[in-house]
């Protein structure tokens, strides 16, 4: 069946309407006003899970599911709330809305249930659809997009309805992928499926994983410790019933229902995602760089042949080790001390941990400590243990050392504190990295293979009290920590898989049940949608190859042009009237799975929504300039 175009309006579809979609939405209605036309603009939102939430951010999944940033600094809107109806441009941010809409914003330390983000999303969709101007009107199309292919001036979407959508426009944030699996996921699956009484589940978010299946008391390994651990364990504890009840010494001991599974779980370092620090910042808090700033960014780019090891983490590491140094100095020595060493180090020009520890020195820090990065994310590197009782109890130590430090703040906190700098930098990193901006094997083994994953490991935590939880989980026999570098093998002469530690003795353990607690990669070579192989078999999409003379990395996510984001067809043409938004272009930029902006300000995610939209208003003709709109936005907001 043909959807009928509306006379000679505009049709744009948006293929996705998780906050990406939902960010591309708002900014386009917002801009719609703002040109103040009559021009008939349709607008279809499109998705084949939950249309104004995609299926992460589901209203119907569990409430122990948690984000990871504390609500005050998230907003979908592209402005602050005038306290007023909400609209685009004006609304307010997730812990306004929170707040306002429920009684137990005190209960989960700042940090919102992921379901009641997509009550928020949802009520930022019916914002705009309120605020549509007469000419433009929005179609909410549940359906999975099954393939795209371009006419002269349009593209025809094809429909898992079996409609058939003609658009002048289409914006591609189709989110996470869910990819063909290699390797031992693959072999671990392979095994699963041909022996009887064993299960694999591949990485996926976890409120899209079917562990009703697993038994109580059942032997369940889990591969990886990040966010995805955390929302897995909670599912299979306080999701059967299990409490935790807090005890007088601050700690929490778990009260099982007898639902629960047991628990065994490794990864490469051994130890699962630190706790972010208790939040101690307001929600307009700026961090202003003082080693690892844009300007040295550029003046290091213009040079080129930039190396991550080399060029980047040395800088980054200098400010990681002056905020950790200027916290220490302000907790013992005031604040004119912290605020005489960052003088020091700008007057200076100080580009090294070096510098730092030695202006730290003279202003009487005796033993200013410098950060490394990769020993803190492998706390165990070149350590063996006996059994893995020993190694438990090594792990609970720097639980409740991490614990400690998280509850200090993330200002009070040397370390913390210092941390959060990876967060506040990622604009910075992003400079070197994007489009190919690191040499080809210093962006695929430095950056994205150490490097990422350490970034996210050290700064991307869950809320403190997760920590708590699963000290009491471990004390309760309800989780196992394996050890580090942990391996996953079909078991010989018996139906299971064996997880065991090189670091560990006797660390041989046989589960029934093997879930990947990893979030699939960004590779659109391997992604089994079937809008993605249509894309690629086309020649619309095709991976960004990061080529410096003979050195050639193909890094799996699409390839496209600098804002507002069109991607670059196998002929090397370009696709002018498609726009790829967030997780299908990671690789080819970083951090693409950003979920949202900032109540104060415009953020990556805002800007890059605001790039697409203006360009759809403006018909292609004037190309974006996303570094001007972004200084305009700073001064408008007094944020700059």
């Amino acid at each position: 069946m043909q959807v009928e175009a509306m006379n000679s309006a505009m049709r744009v579809a948006i293929i996705g309407s998780g906050p990406r979609g939902m960010s591309v939405l708002e900014r386009l209605v917002a801009r719609l006003i703002e040109a103040d036309s009559r021009e008939s603009v349709e607008i279809f939102l499109i998705d084949d899970g939950y249309i104004g939430t995609g299926r992460v951010w589901s209203t119907e999944q569990s409430p122990h599911l948690l984000m990871n940033t504390v609500a005050q600094e998230i907003s979908a809107f592209s402005g602050p709330w005038d306290g007023i109806e909400a609209r685009p441009g004006n609304g307010p941010s997730f812990a306004q809305w929170w707040k306002l809409h429920r009684e137990d914003y005190s209960q989960f330390g700042g940090y919102g249930p992921r379901a009641y983000y997509g009550e928020y999303l949802l009520y930022v969709l019916s914002a705009v659809e309120r605020s549509l101007p007469p000419h433009v009107t929005l179609d909410k199309l549940s359906a999975r997009v099954e393939s795209l292919e371009e006419a002269d001036a349009t593209q025809l979407l094809y429909l898992s309805n079996s409609e058939t959508l003609e658009v002048d426009r289409t914006v591609l944030a189709t989110g996470h992928p869910s990819n063909h699996l290699q390797g031992f996921e693959k072999t671990l699956h392979d095994y699963a499926t041909r022996t009887e009484g064993v299960a694999f589940m591949a990485g996926d978010s976890v409120a899209d994983m079917n562990l009703s299946e697993i038994k109580p008391q059942q032997k369940v390994g889990i591969i990886g410790m990040g966010l995805t651990f955390y929302d897995l364990v909670a599912e299979l504890t306080m999701g059967r019933g299990g409490e935790f009840i807090p005890q007088s010494d601050g700690s929490m001991r778990y009260n099982a229902s007898g639902c629960e599974p047991r628990i065994y779980v490794g990864s490469r370092s051994g130890m699962p995602v630190p706790a972010r620090g208790f939040n101690q910042k307001p929600s307009d808090y700026e961090y202003h760089p003082a080693i690892f700033t844009s300007e040295r960014a550029f003046r290091i780019i213009q040079n080129g042949d930039v190396h991550f090891d080399r060029d980047v983490l040395p800088l980054l590491e200098a400010e990681i080790s002056l905020v950790y140094a200027e916290t220490k100095l302000r907790l013992k020595k005031g604040e004119d001390q912290a605020r005489r060493l960052r003088e020091y180090v700008i007057n200076h020009q100080v580009d090294s941990v070096e510098g730092v520890s030695t202006f730290a020195h003279i202003l009487g820090l005796s033993h200013p400590m410098a950060i490394d990065l990769y020993k803190l994310a492998n706390p165990f590197r070149g350590c063996t243990f006996p059994s893995i009782d020993s190694f438990n109890e090594v792990l609970h130590s720097l639980l409740a050392a991490d614990y400690e430090e998280a509850m200090r703040g993330n200002v009070d906190s040397p370390m913390k504190a210092a941390l959060d700098v990876i967060r506040n930098s990622r604009s910075v990193i992003r400079l070197f990295v994007d489009f190919g901006g690191l040499h080809p094997h210093s962006h695929q083994n430095e950056f994205l293979r150490k490097f990422s994953p350490v970034s996210g490991f050290l700064s991307a935590g869950p809320p403190v009290f997760r920590i708590l939880q699963l000290q009491a989980l471990i004390k309760a026999g309800i989780v196992t920590v394996i050890g580090p570098s942990v391996k996953f093998e079909p078991a010989v002469g018996e139906n299971g898989i064996v997880m065991s530690s090189p670091s560990v003795q006797d660390s041989t353990v046989t589960v029934k049940v093997v879930i990947d607690g990893r979030i699939p990669t960004t590779d659109i070579t391997r992604d089994r949608s079937s809008l993605t192989q249509s894309l690629l078999e086309k020649g619309i999409y095709t991976p960004f190859v990061n080529r410096k003379k003979d050195v050639v990395f193909e890094t799996g996510g699409v390839s496209v042009t600098a804002s507002p984001f069109h991607p670059i067809r196998a002929n090397q043409t370009i696709a002018d009237k498609l726009y790829v938004l967030g997780i299908p272009t990671e690789h080819t930029r970083w951090f693409m799975q950003s979920g949202s902006s900032r109540p104060h300000k415009w953020i990556d995610f805002m800007i890059d929504a605001d790039a697409i939209a203006t360009d759809i208003v403006q018909g292609g003709g004037e190309k974006y300039d996303s570094n001007q709109v972004k200084k305009q936005h700073y001064a408008t907001t007094g944020t700059l």
